[in-house]
């Protein structure tokens, strides 16, 4: 008789930074305030000049750094993804954090829920100190105000979605993770909504600052995707 108890899935998080020297020290504590055997986490710097660099360094719980040029967000989110070991991959940016006990509860969730590929949840949108609303996925991908069918930084993804249906792709700049959604959805990619809180995320992120380019690629990502 097979005793042996089901074994928790590796996890690689992955933050993408460039001059990110005001907010990266909050991002790599919530990651590794909660690391431990199988979760492992990588850091790709788009060549800071503002001491970002020195504060990753500081940190011996990082497994993994580089610091060059890239082709932007996209490219620099697949060369984390390729450099990564785990069965679950996060994103999380250099101004979002994760919940305290965001990585135990994905963990727990792949671990019962096999035939999920894909998991998403909700984040608190913070300006500063101060909450300004809890972001839940729209579900309505026309509503021009959003820019996302989910939250990509509480979004945890199985490996073997990236291997089969590729990475990001680089034309896009701001909305690279609502085309892969869109490409995910078309593809029957299995995704499961969980309606916690696993991220918080500060107000004037890149597509916040980018909001008109935004709506574009949204638009372009949803006619290529039908």
């Amino acid at each position: 008789m097979n005793t042996e108890l089901p074994r928790f899935p590796t996890v690689s998080i992955i933050t993408v930074c460039r001059n990110s020297v005001g907010t990266i020290t909050k991002t790599i504590e919530s990651v590794l305030a909660q690391k431990n055997a199988g979760i492992e986490y990588i850091v790709i710097d788009g060549g800071s000049i503002d001491g970002t660099q020195d504060i990753v360094k500081s940190y011996p719980g990082i497994d993994y750094f580089v610091s060059e040029p890239d082709h932007g967000i996209s490219d620099a989110f697949n060369k984390g993804i390729k450099q990564s070991t785990g069965e679950i991959i996060g994103l999380i940016n250099a101004d979002d954090t994760l919940l305290p006990d965001t990585l135990d509860k994905v963990r727990q969730f792949f671990l019962h829920h096999v035939s999920v590929e894909v998991l998403h949840g909700d984040l608190l949108l913070y300006e500063g100190e101060r909450i300004i609303k809890r972001l839940k996925p729209s579900g309505r991908w026309w509503y021009p105000w959003r820019l996302v069918l989910f939250n990509h930084p509480a979004t945890f993804v199985r490996r073997s979605v990236y291997l089969q249906h590729g990475l990001f792709d680089t034309n896009f700049r701001i909305a690279m993770d609502v085309e892969m959604f869109l490409c995910w959805l078309r593809k029957g990619v299995r995704i499961c909504y969980l309606p916690e809180v696993l991220a918080n995320m500060q107000i004037g992120g890149a597509s916040g600052q980018n909001a008109i380019k935004g709506y574009r690629e949204v638009r372009t990502a949803a006619l290529q995707h039908g």
